[in-house]
């Protein structure tokens, strides 16, 4: 009863709701209006980042002071107990330390940030750490070496004009940028304040921060594509006498390159991720090509920063969000997928060619293909929708078929890692027929033979025709690149490699007439060609006598090949580099032959290329007519062009790859060619010089000739009696010498130097001497 009693009175009386508990802001004023964490320090570590050291003040320092005390002593017992001095708050020069991401010392001398502060507090070397204090921490550096940048851009009236050049003649072949985002980006660009841009960059968005940089690498790719008769008020641009367009398109890019390792890798956007792909692709151009492998890689990096490999592009919606800015962000995340696609493509295919390791892992999960959707006018009433059989096909259309035809390069590249001794060639056959499928499933307006060229008059589909000869190219590679590691070894796989690389180079001549002059600065133009005649050359050179129903092709090709070379040397510097090579070669060659007593036909002259546009019929390639009844081939060739149509009609292209094809659909063998009677003469499999030595061709190194061209220095020694391609004459067609005559000049003319072994196929040359 006492107990009820008791509690009767509590029970009554009434509950006063508990009075909320104000909060105690200990964070200076800057950090509390920006939501960030702060250190308490006087200036904090972001005032003095964001140099705003005049800002940062606390509105209660009592209560600041008080809870560094409550720190300091719960720290105590590992400085000494609680008669400890309270530590003073961190210095400037700490503080910026602390905001290139080190952890904070608490204590521990043994971090990077306690041994700088254990050499500030001994003042050590003051002077150093003034001079770092002075650089890094006053972002007016940061903003005056911006704005200096940037003032080297051209007036308006010449970016216009650049920029319309770029996306006519540039953007199509890789396809990296969507012309209405860029406008729209341009568009942000020009309406800038002198003020809004006199703050600095870091006032400015992050896509707006790194615009700049993606503007100089396209006005200096469009420079690089100018025609011999440009438009004569370009000139205005050069600063200099004497000063080339490609002059100033080096100075273009390294401003953007400049603009990007101003601002740092904390904050990229993919603007910044597409300005570096335009770096790569204009030190391609200019035959830097080891460096654009690094600029490549680092690329890539950039891009897994910001998320482009993952599947799921994380945006979140927000509620004032319009259903136009809904679309526009649908666009966008196409554009992402596209830009990581590209960059995969490029990643492997520089690796393979270049005999390089790749940066993207192929373990890692693939992101979803961007979708083939018509180019809309207006992103922000359409949403992305796969294009129909009516629709025309787009540079976005080419690109994802070239994945396709190059995905199988990363089987080949992986085989490469597994197979290093070369002894798996029943993969390598099974590899083959599965890449004969692919050919099956190409669209039909992408077919070099008999191709659907319906959509061939639009304006929009100008490159269609030049799109066939580059699949017709890159088809062949693949398969060239399977055979190449074995074509010392395995004479299956050096008939199959010197076809391919034969049909390279027919693709090569084709495309090659469908371009323009101001095209002559592709890479392409000399990676695919350098690399199939070299090919060709060395199948010839140690096996004379194989596969001579092909040999009149291949000497005809050269010939071309040297053409060309010669044609664009002055407008590409790799192709310059390449041809002392291929003379050497070609002296090499005319020496294997004559020791085989092999009677070679006169050949016609070649006809003059052609460099017009506008003309889109290639010539009429040499063929050699069968004489011997053909023997069966393990390797199928291409499929029948009605096979092809009726595949390619009904099959969606966009599926076949070396892991999951099967051999349900391969089409059926074929006979070779037979071999002309000239050869049934010849019995010995090597030439007399070779039995006599007893060479061992399993121990020569894997035949990778832009790798040794580009990253080996690879070149010739001219002994003075060597080849003379003057006059454009670039073989013999009577091959002086040819039935025991002196042929290339003195003994060890034209020999071969450059950062290779002895176990190379140009260690090996050096000391061939048929």
């Amino acid at each position: 009863m006492e107990t009820s009693t008791d509690q009767s009175p509590r029970s009554i009386s009434p509950l006063k709701a508990p009075r909320k508990r104000k909060r105690i802001v200990i964070s200076c004023t800057e950090c509390h209006r920006r939501k960030q964490k702060c250190d308490r320090a006087s200036p904090c570590s972001n005032c003095v980042v964001r140099n705003k050291q005049s800002l940062c003040h606390y509105e209660n320092e009592s209560a600041r002071k008080q809870q560094l005390l409550e720190e300091s002593i719960d720290r105590s017992t590992e400085d000494g107990g609680v008669y400890s001095v309270i530590k003073p708050a961190e210095s400037n020069t700490a503080a910026q330390f602390s905001a290139f991401g080190y952890a904070k010392s608490n204590g521990n001398n043994n971090t990077t940030l306690g041994i700088f502060k254990k050499i500030e507090d001994n003042d050590t070397n003051s002077a150093l750490i003034s001079s770092l204090h002075s650089t890094s921490g006053d972002h007016s550096g940061l903003r005056e070496e911006y704005k200096s940048l940037i003032r080297q851009l051209p007036a308006k009236p010449f970016i216009e004009q650049l920029v319309a050049t770029y996306f006519q003649e540039v953007n199509l072949q890789y396809y990296p940028l969507d012309e209405g985002i860029f406008r729209d980006l341009l568009r942000s660009w020009n309406n800038l304040s002198y003020s809004a841009l006199n703050k600095g960059p870091l006032e400015l968005s992050g896509d707006l921060q790194f615009f700049p940089g993606l503007l100089f690498q396209i006005l200096a790719l469009a420079l690089q594509f100018q025609p011999p008769d440009y438009d004569p008020s370009l000139d205005s641009l050069k600063y200099a006498a004497a000063m080339s367009l490609d002059d100033l398109a080096t100075d273009y890019s390294k401003s953007g390159s400049q603009i990007l390792c101003l601002l740092g890798k904390r904050n990229t956007t993919l603007v910044a991720v597409q300005a570096g792909f335009l770096r790569t692709q204009f030190m391609k151009n200019c035959g830097l090509v080891p460096e654009s492998w690094h600029n490549l890689s680092q690329t890539i990096r950039d891009a897994q920063e910001i998320g482009l490999h993952k599947e799921v592009f994380d945006y979140r919606r927000k509620p004032e969000t319009t259903p136009e800015e809904v679309l526009e962000n649908l666009w966008f995340e196409q554009l992402r997928r596209r830009v990581w696609m590209l960059l995969s493509l490029w990643d492997i295919h520089m690796a393979v060619v270049l005999g390089r390791p790749t940066t993207i892992d192929s373990r890692d999960a693939k992101p979803t293909f961007p979708i083939d959707a018509p180019i809309p006018k207006n992103r922000r009433e359409v949403a992305p929708a796969p294009r129909t059989d009516n629709d025309p096909p787009t540079p976005l259309t080419m690109l994802l078929w070239n994945v396709e035809v190059v995905a199988p390069l990363w089987d080949i590249f992986n085989l490469e890692k597994e197979d290093p001794r070369q002894n798996n060639i029943a993969k390598v056959e099974k590899m083959h027929e599965l890449l004969g499928q692919i050919n099956m499933h190409c669209p039909p307006f992408f077919r070099h033979q008999n191709p659907d060229t319906t959509f061939d008059h639009l304006p929009e589909c100008s490159w269609l025709p030049a799109s066939r000869q580059y699949f017709r190219n890159a088809t062949n590679f693949t398969i060239m690149a399977l055979h190449r590691p074995y074509i010392f070894t395995n004479p299956s796989s050096r008939t199959a490699a010197l076809k391919a690389g034969l049909e390279i180079l027919r693709a090569q001549r084709t495309y090659f007439n469908l371009i323009k002059v101001n095209h002559y600065k592709m890479f392409a133009l000399v990676l695919n060609t350098f690399d199939a005649i070299i090919l060709c050359s060395a199948i010839y050179i140690l096996h004379p006598c194989e596969n001579g129903e092909d040999l009149d092709d291949v000497l005809q090709h050269f010939n071309f090949c040297m053409e060309r070379f010669e044609t664009i040397s002055p407008r590409n510097s790799m192709a310059n580099d390449a041809l002392s090579v291929l003379k050497a070669i070609h002296v090499r060659l005319k020496r294997a032959l004559v020791q085989a007593k092999y009677p070679v036909n006169t050949l016609p002259t070649p006809a003059p290329s052609s460099t017009s546009a506008s003309n889109y019929e290639s010539p009429p390639e040499p063929r050699i007519k069968d004489e011997i009844p053909a023997k069966p081939s393990v390797y199928p060739p291409p499929p029948d062009a009605s096979q092809e149509q009726k595949s390619a009609t009904g099959t969606p292209y966009n599926l076949p790859t070396i892991s999951n094809l099967t051999t349900s659909a391969l089409p059926p063998s074929a006979p070779t060619p037979g071999t002309s009677n000239a050869w049934d003469a010849f019995s010995a499999p090597l030439p007399t010089p070779l039995q006599n030595q007893n060479y061992d061709f399993s121990s020569i190194a894997p035949l990778q000739p832009m790798h040794d061209l580009l990253f080996n220095d690879l070149g010739t020694v001219d002994g003075g009696g060597g080849l003379d391609l003057g006059g454009g004459a670039a073989l013999d067609p009577k091959w002086n010498g040819m039935y025991g005559a002196s042929v290339g000049g003195e003994e060890g003319a034209w020999q071969f130097e450059g950062d290779f072994g002895n176990d190379s196929f140009w260690g090996f040359m050096n000391s061939y001497h048929p």
